[in-house]
């Protein structure tokens, strides 16, 4: 996958929910309770990779424990 600016390989909380049909606050939810994958952190920024979305969205969205045990 090459990365350009309308398809970043690293996706911040904005754009990652934008791009999953919900809310910040939604998205921020879902990452406290464990229901999205786990975010990479870079200093004090916190993204979530584009691949892990798409693939974690082809499984059906599971948890995040179910989603680490799965990959």
């Amino acid at each position: 996958m090459v990365a350009n600016i309308d398809n970043p390989l690293l996706l911040k909380a904005a754009e990652a929910a934008r791009r999953c049909g919900c809310s910040v606050r939604t998205w921020r939810g879902w990452d406290a309770g464990g229901k999205i994958p786990q975010p990479i952190r870079i200093g004090r920024a916190t993204f979530w990779r584009l691949k892990d979305l798409q693939e974690w969205t082809e499984a059906g969205c599971p948890d995040r424990k179910t989603w680490e045990a799965f990959r």
